[in-house]
């Protein structure tokens, strides 16, 4: 028993003198704990963003331009939203927002690709003309954001 106490003893100090020890373990703690944090920041971006190379979508609206009655101020519209990808395939989920002239709507497509969106708007006194604006959002695909899509004309 009094040998190992002397082993582990020689062993103590040899590690203590020897200052190359004692000197790269705050290194290798250091390496350790920077390659975990990105290591970490790899992870928690792919859980936050799971789509590394979003993909674009079309966008088609119908009616592209309504028309407000004469002597009206405010008119309520209808108006098919249509989201695909790239390739034709439809988006179901995608968030449509349609926003201006007092108005502002929004809606998610359906397993077409396709949502109808009703919206009130207020042409100004004097304003014959105006625009909608659109944006959609869909998981993994670039967000789509166009102002003055739509045109509201009144009638003469």
């Amino acid at each position: 028993m009094e040998h190992l106490k002397c082993v582990l003893l020689e062993n103590a100090n040899a590690f203590i003198k020897n200052k190359k020890a004692v000197l790269g373990l705050p290194m290798r703690l250091t390496v350790s704990l920077i390659i975990g944090v990105i290591a970490l920041a790899t992870i928690l971006a792919y859980i936050l963003n799971p789509c590394l190379f979003p993909s674009k979508m079309t966008i088609s609206v119908h009616p592209m331009v309504n028309v407000v009655p004469a002597g009206q101020e405010s008119n309520t519209f209808d108006i098919d939203i249509y989201v695909n990808e790239t390739d034709g395939h439809s988006i179901k989920g995608a968030i449509v927002v349609i926003k201006g002239l007092g108005g502002l709507v929004s809606n998610s497509t359906n397993g077409k690709g396709k949502t109808t969106i009703q919206i009130t708007v207020e042409l100004e006194t004097g304003s014959n003309e105006g625009y909608l604006d659109v944006s959609v959002k869909s998981p993994c695909h670039e967000v789509f954001s166009q102002q003055d899509m739509i045109k509201i004309v009144r009638e003469s």
